[in-house]
């Protein structure tokens, strides 16, 4: 799937800004990104609906859990401020308050997990 090999952890892709790739603890691949930005693909998978349930408890799992060596360290910073399309607040958060927000932001459909593998 060229969709895959073309995307780079913690890159933003296309003119249009369309997310970010992050590697799960197991290493497979996830496309996060704002759900107007969703890449017009017929073969992308759906977002992973259980993210949003207890106000995003599972997605702030899965962002607590995020590869060590596959991602870049500073890609939850970069998600947030693509996210809220803002850069002064981002000295303010911790890390906990980060994946907090980021998990809020799913759990109300504004952020979408993608699953890139099959």
């Amino acid at each position: 799937m060229e969709l895959i090999t073309t995307f780079q952890t913690g890159a933003v892709h296309g003119a249009a800004s369309s997310g970010f790739t992050v590697y799960c603890r197991y290493g497979l691949p996830h496309l996060v990104c704002l759900s107007v930005n969703r890449p017009d693909d017929p073969f992308l998978s759906l977002p992973i609906d259980y993210f949003k349930g207890h106000d995003g408890y599972f997605a702030e799992q899965f962002f607590y859990n995020l590869h060590p060596n596959l991602n870049s360290s500073n890609v939850l910073s970069y998600i947030y401020q693509y996210a809220t399309q803002t850069s002064s607040i981002i000295n303010d958060l911790s890390y906990d308050d980060i994946v907090e927000e980021l998990a809020k932001l799913v759990s109300v459909n504004k952020l979408q997990v993608i699953p890139l593998y099959d």
